[in-house]
């Protein structure tokens, strides 16, 4: 055992040269060289104090959701969140980081708690979906954030929901050092009967139109009707309506739906779903990406930015 192994196990069980595509939904990743699970936000301060103490590089994950690696893995500290305190206080609550978005969507409707209907069926962490401002349907993680609690250079401060940033399919988060440690979100109570209905119908709704085969879920960002430099009239009306136009309709309209190159493709289901067919590389996911973003910029003049995080050694 080497003395960073020992260091990390005061903080986690560690294990090195663990292949990541066992821990992101796309089935794609290399080894890391440490990889560490974390069950107490206590520890996973005190881990991060000692990596940043000591310069060694380090990667968090939370459900493996929104980022990918490539088949050299990471030559560092891959630290995977599992914090699970989840505390109700009559209409708001207080969650850690690395509870499953899912569990906390459970949690609301337990407690007759409407605001997050719309989260049904998704996956990856609270804290994860804060970090990339997750939503769906209209909603947004960010419509219920009240604070957010926040590791940040050797400190844990409390932010207030104008202090993250948050903007379309992203936060302050996303472009600084800061880890998430937990959250206090706040909803409506309702009656649970309405709650239910509305995370079942859109659960099915979801289930119905997405791909089985693994995947990192939505890939692309939807084009803002301000960023269109097309005519507006000639877009479907509901697109106008919501301000908002649809990766996958972009994709769709350049006939690349089922689209394919060996193991790697554009699912045939939904076209903003990039996917693995069995062995894809993350060359070969990346190959598929960039036709889409290559075909759908020659015909529209618009650029696909990724919701997905990408790091390459």
């Amino acid at each position: 055992m080497d003395a960073i192994t020992k260091e990390l196990k005061k903080y986690g069980q560690v294990k090195q040269g663990k292949p990541l595509s066992r821990y992101l939904t796309m089935k794609i990743g290399g080894p890391a060289k440490y990889f560490i699970s974390i069950n107490q936000t206590k520890k996973l301060v005190g881990l991060l104090d000692f990596l940043t103490g000591e310069g060694i590089g380090y990667q968090i994950i939370g459900g493996g959701s929104n980022i990918l690696f490539d088949q050299a893995g990471f030559d560092g500290v891959v630290i995977k969140i599992e914090t699970q305190n989840i505390q109700v206080l009559d209409s708001e609550i207080i969650v850690d980081s690395g509870v499953l978005l899912g569990a906390l969507v459970s949690a609301t409707a337990k407690n007759s708690l409407s605001g997050l209907e719309w989260a049904s069926g998704i996956p990856g962490t609270v804290g994860g979906a804060v970090r990339g401002n997750a939503g769906a349907y209209g909603g947004a993680i960010s419509d219920s954030v009240k604070k957010v609690g926040v590791w940040r250079d050797g400190e844990v401060i409390e932010l207030e929901p104008h202090e993250c940033g948050f903007e379309y399919r992203s936060s302050i988060f996303k472009k600084n050092n800061d880890v998430i440690l937990w959250v206090k979100l706040f909803f409506k109570k309702d009656e649970p009967i309405k709650i239910t209905k509305k995370m079942n119908d859109l659960f099915l709704e979801r289930q119905n139109k997405l791909p089985t085969e693994p995947s990192s879920g939505s890939f692309f960002k939807n084009i803002k009707i301000s960023d269109w430099p097309g005519k507006i009239d000639k877009l479907p009306k509901e697109f106008v309506e919501r301000k908002m136009i649809p990766a996958g309709w972009l994709i769709e309209q350049c006939g690349l739906k089922g689209y394919r190159l060996g193991d790697a493709g554009i699912s045939d289901k939904h076209a903003n779903f990039i996917v693995n067919y069995g062995s894809a590389t993350l060359d070969d996911i990346l190959a598929v990406v960039e036709k889409a973003r290559a075909e759908v910029y020659n015909k529209y003049g618009v650029n696909l930015e990724p919701e997905v995080e990408i790091i390459n050694n």
